[in-house]
């Protein structure tokens, strides 16, 4: 790299000036959402990294959001809004995701500046919306009955306590599935939300969701087997929310 005279003073007098100076340091810069996902050193046993894009992320959720949008949901009031509405938010310069596969279901995790709407999260999965029954009316799971209970985890404790505006919902679910040839399909996942605003991260949303594959189709379905249990979720989320938490 050639570097000019005039170019060579200017830095080297920069450097003096800087030398000379009696200020207080510059705070360090707020971390960006990739140095807050977790390592995959703490990932659940069994579950290994893959690769996966934000804009794939985001190409993958449009397609759910947009079939979701045919279905019926009773009660209609529960039908879910965050997720179609963080989406749209979502880019490569605002976000960072870390996906993982084991033998029991996916992980992927996201952390992103966009806010997420976990009241509207805590409208659709708690209280009267613990319960709700889909009607999917279009596509080849057209006629298909999805059963969907929802129960609550408590969210771990927070360094300092919650901050103002801070909020997380942790809960697990139990789909079961009724197909129009009458099989039945079960699967359990786990959801985390947490809106977090520390001095090291300025506002982000942590989102964790480990989802268990459904079982085949048969009546009575078998079983279905959890990704992990509850207490190992909680585990995974607060790891989480301590990368943001963290000094």
């Amino acid at each position: 790299m050639r570097v000019t005279v005039g170019a060579f003073a200017l830095v080297t007098g920069m450097i003096a000036v800087a030398g000379c100076s009696t200020g207080s340091a510059e705070a360090p810069a707020p971390r960006t959402p990739a140095d807050l996902l977790l390592p995959a050193s703490d990932l659940p046993p069994g579950f290994t990294a893959e690769t996966l894009s934000i804009d794939d992320l985001v190409a993958g959720n449009r397609a759910g959001i947009d079939a979701a949008r045919t279905t019926r949901v009773a009660p209609e009031y529960c039908a879910p809004t965050a997720d179609a509405d963080l989406n749209g938010e979502l880019t490569a310069d605002n976000s960072a995701v870390l996906a993982a596969r084991g033998g029991s279901g996916v992980l992927v995790e996201l952390v992103t500046k966009a806010r997420r709407d976990i009241d509207a999260d805590r409208l659709a999965t708690t209280g009267r919306c613990a319960r709700t029954t889909t009607e999917i009316t279009t596509g080849n799971l057209a006629g298909s009955r999805v059963v969907t209970e929802y129960s609550e985890i408590p969210p771990p404790e927070v360094d300092g306590g919650p901050g103002a505006g801070e909020q997380m919902l942790l809960t697990r679910s139990e789909v079961t599935t009724t197909l129009p040839d009458g099989g039945v399909r079960r699967q359990i996942g786990f959801a985390g939300y947490a809106a977090l605003d520390r001095p090291s991260s300025g506002p982000v949303t942590v989102q964790l969701t480990v989802s268990g594959a459904a079982t085949p189709a048969a009546d009575p379905p078998p079983e279905p087997t959890e990704p992990v249990d509850s207490a190992a979720f909680a585990e995974l989320f607060d790891a989480a929310v301590g990368r943001v938490t963290a000094p």
